[in-house]
């Protein structure tokens, strides 16, 4: 079973403070992140296929004292494998990985993934990510978040629509900066 991308993002926005940080890889989800209810600093990624992870790992490393939440899609997460044994090896206990698991190059238009099956949650694992797992359904994410046990990686199945309402990007790079760091430097 899949669930609705807004679906996911709702739960997650719902489920933080103001004082977490979220980092949005490149597409869809960069796209609702301004338009999602975040009191807390957040960074869309606009044009960097992969980078989500390890952007917010860079935050989490910098900032020990603060939530750091990425929210990557399973594409991008194949561009850049690397970065769970990077994770594994730093083992930064304020960040979690959500992976949007759709099957899909969704920014480029909707591409299906290579026709193999990646168990995720496994190369996590496999990586010295104890704290790895597929959830089922939002709701589980309040629970998941509130836990400082870290680093965390968590598959969301995530349905894909080509009819989905995905907003434009509303904002422009320097908008996004100028906004992550003004909202950084108030909490």
């Amino acid at each position: 079973m899949s669930v609705a991308r807004k679906a996911w993002l709702d739960a997650v926005a719902g489920a933080l403070d103001a004082r977490a940080i979220v980092v949005a890889g490149l597409g869809a989800n960069a796209r609702y992140l301004p338009h999602l209810p975040l009191e807390g600093p957040h960074f869309a990624l606009c044009d960097a296929m992969g980078a989500a992870i390890p952007v917010a790992l860079g935050m989490a490393l910098a900032r020990p004292d603060r939530r750091v939440v990425a929210l990557e899609g399973d594409g991008s997460l194949l561009m850049n494998l690397g970065i769970l044994a990077t994770l594994g090896a730093t083992r930064p206990d304020n960040l979690t990985v959500l992976l949007f698991d759709n099957r899909r190059y969704e920014a480029s238009g909707g591409q299906a993934l290579p026709g193999v099956e990646v168990d995720f949650v496994a190369m996590a694992r496999a990586a010295g990510i104890a704290v790895a797992a597929r959830l089922e359904e939002p709701g589980a994410l309040a629970a998941v978040l509130a836990r400082n046990a870290g680093p965390a990686f968590h598959l969301l199945p995530t349905r894909f629509d080509p009819a989905e309402g995905i907003p434009p990007y509303s904002e422009r790079p320097d908008e996004i900066r100028l906004d992550f760091a003004r909202r950084l430097a108030a909490r």
